[in-house]
């Protein structure tokens, strides 16, 4: 396996390269989008202009970009088994989506794979065969058991029990299952304290959802046990209230000034997923501080790369339809 330390340090010197204020406010204040569009070679993205480029290639450029750097941490750290905790959630994505497009559209293949119909390219899987896999019931030699499984059952757990969101609890299930098989081989406190804060963090926007656009509480089959949070308290939770108070007990007391009950759900919930966001990154960027071999250095790269290329194609968009900057910078608070 190719050294961490040797690929640490090339994430370390492409990162004066991200995306920053002040190139930020360059583009939104840009006088067209083909001049907000030429701050793209100040960052990663040179290498994939020439003069067949034009501003309107915005979205496929960042995507290259994306798929570029998934690449530089593959090959750089062997394919560290560690990385699939972000490619397999793409993957999860995909699959929802495609298991929806089955079940909910009647559709006979996966169409159209683009992010415009709700995929992404940087998954590990691919659309042949997720397609293959979803609507074929064939399954290429790498395929994730954890997925197989989701897959061949959805039919009998919508027979069973009438909504899709049980598909979607499942299939979170099947991924966190996935994360856990793998990381029990490889001996990372930094991975294990990662997969117990997504598997919160999940369980957190599961029961916010529940409460304030259900208004029910959570069910079990939502419920990760990959967490610290335990399902002996979480299911006694039934209101809004008691769920700001479960919140305030644990180690995401901070979020609870974001949440308020004169608020509106989706005003709540929006909060409350902008919360658990920058907790997230604060862990990672706290996690790679001052490391030279720790995965925590890609991965906060990749995540900061992942932040940048919504930020961009944002601002490009809005560029396109002629949003006035004090629109954009005002819709930026909300990222």
């Amino acid at each position: 396996m190719t050294s961490l330390l040797f690929v640490n340090g090339q994430v370390r010197a492409l990162e004066h390269k991200l995306l920053d204020v002040n190139r930020l406010d360059r583009m939104i204040g840009a006088s067209s989008p083909e001049d907000a569009f030429r701050v793209l070679v100040e960052l990663q993205y040179a290498e994939y202009f020439d003069d067949s480029v034009q501003a309107q290639d915005f979205a496929k450029i960042i995507t290259q970009g994306l798929e570029e750097t998934k690449k530089l941490l593959i090959e750089g750290t062997g394919n560290h088994p560690g990385l699939g905790m972000l490619w397999y959630e793409f993957d999860l994505n995909n699959i929802k989506r495609a298991l929806k497009l089955k079940h909910l559209e009647a559709a006979e293949s996966l169409g159209k794979f683009s992010e415009k119909e709700g995929f992404s390219s940087l998954g590990n899987i691919t659309a042949e065969d997720l397609d293959s896999a979803v609507f074929h019931q064939r399954f290429a030699d790498d395929f994730p058991e954890e997925f197989i499984e989701i897959i061949k059952n959805t039919e009998s757990l919508l027979a069973t029990k009438k909504h899709f969101r049980f598909v979607e609890f499942a299939c979170d299930q099947a991924y966190f299952d996935l994360l856990s098989r793998i990381f029990s081989g490889i001996k990372d406190p930094f991975l294990d304290d990662l997969l117990a804060l997504k598997a919160d963090m999940t369980n957190l926007r599961m029961m916010a959802r529940s409460l304030l656009v259900i208004e029910e509480p959570l069910e079990e089959a939502a419920f990760l046990s990959y967490g610290r949070l335990d399902w002996s308290e979480v299911h006694q939770i039934e209101t809004f209230a008691d769920f700001v108070g479960l919140v305030k007990r644990t180690s995401f007391w901070a979020l609870s000034g974001q949440i308020e009950a004169d608020k509106s759900p989706e005003e709540n919930i929006h909060a409350l997923e902008k919360a658990l966001d920058h907790q997230y990154h604060q862990f990672i960027r706290q996690a790679q501080e001052g490391e030279t071999d720790s995965l925590a250095v890609a991965i906060h790269y990749i995540e900061r790369r992942l932040q940048n290329a919504r930020l961009l194609k944002f601002v490009m968009f809005a560029k396109f339809h002629g949003l006035d900057p004090k629109v954009i910078y005002k819709t930026l608070e909300q990222f």
